[in-house]
């Protein structure tokens, strides 16, 4: 299917083309073609245009042919993507006597080009003739106002404007977002017939207040009201916990677990660091003493085959650890609680494969990815959801400030000065680890560290993904511990890390990021109860850009970050969380109109209550679709 889309349905003025987007111009005016060669052999043409609002010029390198097709007198069209770093420059530009009006843009292969690709997409739809068969109703095709499949299915490759595309995207849409509701509502019927632990509840939160060194918020005590009804039914838990960055979601999972302990289970907490593996495993020993224990890839052979006899003999009733968890040899003696953290980072077979540790156990997932209800309904149909809104009391959110590229110097100095006044600790993001040629003037880590180093009286530390899993945890364990000033890091820092007196965030070129996963980071600081700053920092010029980080500066709020990112930027990472079922149609809707996906789970729902011939077709799709993955679709 096309990954985008050149709108050239009809022309721009050269003044009104933004940077980097793909336009067609009518030709008013038309200079000399120019021929550059330079020494390295390179072949640069290049010929003014222009039109009433003002001038451009189309530039072409090593594409020598191109001087034949440049007509000589104005007149037509040319079509091409505006540079404007340097002036206002067309690029990959052609001439065209009509407009070609909506054109599909799709992956490629080397060898591959997109005319190719698009002569044989139309050679397939042709072919198929009248066997794209319709799979809803026509009475609900009415009813909805969609437009027929064949027809979507042609126009979503070569529409002849964008509102048909957008019927056509709104159609496929709604089909996959009820196909995978037929999915989802079969499995959570198969589970209401499953036979779990019936917990006994009774006391233990008190107990487990006790141990606690706060008082709970309101949400926190209302999602602990959920998890204990859960628990206490014969019937397994299967329970989303949804809440913003620093909302306390920990605290759930540990009630949990006191639960499973009081009853003789034993729990296991999958992290998808180890770092963040670490810090469950120290508030664990808080509540389970020497019966706590933590499982990692990097373990001793020593340390790792007495944990695992721990595990197997029931010694160890509350474990923690990595995707070591899930391998060979790791078995429990009576497994009742499987809690995820962070579970986007987890695909689906693996957490299936802990699940299978035990007979039924109880499973929930922490998610620190807020999401609309709606689309909360579609991509977790078969999870019980629960919502934890404000965060804990003491906590002040960061200020955040959006800085531009020629305030990067005295950004760093204030930084400086915070640092030694206030006795804190710095993060500093980058988006890459080395500098990358193709990416000029995005900063990497590396280099920054080395800047920094070279220019601020701190001490400072390097953190990315390259560094060896005992390298990490030791820089980590020094910036915990204070040792270190200020941290230059690439997103290995996003999830779980809790460093209290951090309290400044950096995020360099910060338009790279999309805004769920820069609130993510943000919510790396504020979480002590010093005052925090988030300092946004990019050189972009795009107005589409800025207004995405200025919203960034005007909240806190989660849920409408994530709602923002879905309209700005489409469901993108959201949709990553839930690896199975939303294809490009669904993800397309998802990032203009929730409505088209509310309304076709409430069809789904109303198909399936259906005896009628003319609904078993959708639903049998559905089933064909998803048959190889029904066992494991399930998170558990």
């Amino acid at each position: 299917m096309p990954r985008g889309y050149l709108d050239y349905s009809a022309p721009k003025k050269i003044a009104d083309i933004g940077d980097g987007e793909a336009a067609a111009v009518r030709i008013g005016f038309i200079g000399k073609p120019s021929v550059f060669r330079a020494k390295t052999g390179m072949t640069v043409i290049s010929v003014s245009i222009g039109d009433e609002s003002g001038n451009a010029v189309a530039t072409w390198f090593n594409q020598p042919y191109m001087l034949r097709g440049i007509p000589k007198e104005p007149g037509g069209y040319i079509v091409g993507t505006m540079d404007r770093r340097s002036g206002a420059r067309l690029l990959r530009a052609s001439f065209v006597k009509e407009l070609p009006g909506v054109v599909p843009v799709y992956p490629l292969v080397r060898g591959i080009s997109q005319s190719v690709i698009r002569k044989a997409v139309k050679a397939a739809l042709s072919a198929c003739g009248e066997g794209i068969a319709e799979t809803i109703p026509q009475r609900y095709l009415e009813k909805y106002g969609l437009i027929g499949l064949r027809e979507a299915t042609e126009t979503v490759h070569f529409p002849e404007n964008m509102q048909l595309l957008s019927a056509a995207r709104e159609r496929l849409a709604f089909e996959d977002a009820a196909v995978l509701t037929i999915v989802l509502e079969t499995i959570r019927g198969n589970k209401k017939g499953e036979t779990g632990i019936a917990f006994n509840t009774s006391g233990v939160l008190a107990e487990f207040l006790e141990k606690l060194p706060f008082e709970p918020t309101e949400a926190q005590y209302s999602v602990m009201s959920e998890i204990a009804l859960d628990m206490a039914s014969p019937q397994p838990m299967s329970r989303l916990i949804q809440g913003d960055v620093g909302s306390g979601k920990t605290i759930l999972a540990l009630y949990a677990m006191c639960v499973a302990a009081k009853n003789g289970y034993q729990s296991v907490l999958m992290a998808p660091t180890e770092i963040l593996a670490e810090q469950h495993f120290t508030q664990l020993r808080r509540f389970f003493g020497d019966r706590a224990a933590i499982l990692t890839g990097h373990m001793s052979a020593k340390e790792r085959r007495e944990t695992l006899a721990g595990i197997a003999d029931g010694h160890f009733i509350a474990v923690t650890g990595t995707h070591a968890l899930i391998e060979n040899g790791v078995e429990f003696s009576k497994l009742g609680v499987v809690i995820t953290d962070e579970q986007h980072r987890f695909g689906v077979r693996q957490r299936a494969a802990i699940g299978k540790k035990g007979e039924a156990p109880d499973t929930m997932i922490m998610s620190a990815t807020p999401i609309p209800r709606t689309l909360s309904l579609i991509l977790y149909g078969d999870l019980d959801i629960s919502v934890v809104r404000g965060m804990p009391p003491g906590r002040k959110p960061p200020v955040t400030k959006l800085v531009p590229e020629n305030k990067r110097i005295d950004m760093y100095r204030y930084i400086e000065k915070l640092i030694a006044s206030e006795k804190v600790q710095a993060y500093v993001v980058c988006p890459m680890i080395d500098e990358n040629e193709d990416l000029a003037g995005v900063q990497s880590a590396e280099t920054l560290f080395a800047e920094l180093k070279e220019n601020l009286g701190l001490r400072i530390g390097l953190l990315h993904g390259k560094l060896k899993a005992a390298e990490k945890d030791a820089l980590m364990e020094s910036f915990r511990k204070g040792e270190l000033d200020l941290l230059v890091s690439t997103t290995v820092i996003e999830v779980g890390v809790d460093v209290p007196n951090a309290c400044i965030m950096v995020i360099e070129s910060a338009e790279r990021f999309g805004l769920a996963q820069l609130h993510q980071l943000r919510g790396r600081v504020g979480r002590g109860q010093k005052a925090s700053w988030c300092f946004l920092l990019t050189g972009s010029s795009s107005k589409t850009a800025l207004e995405r980080l200025r919203f960034m500066t005007e909240t806190n709020d989660g849920f409408e970050i994530a709602k923002k990112d879905l309209e700005t930027r489409g469901p993108g990472e959201l949709i990553g969380m839930r690896q199975h079922g939303v294809s490009e149609f669904a993800a397309a809707a998802l990032a203009t109109d929730l409505k088209t996906l509310e309304r076709a789970r409430d069809f789904a729902v109303e198909l399936m209550h259906g005896d009628s011939e003319d609904c078993r077709m959708l639903i049998e799709k559905a089933m064909r679709k998803y048959e190889h993955a029904l066992n494991n679709v399930v998170i558990n």
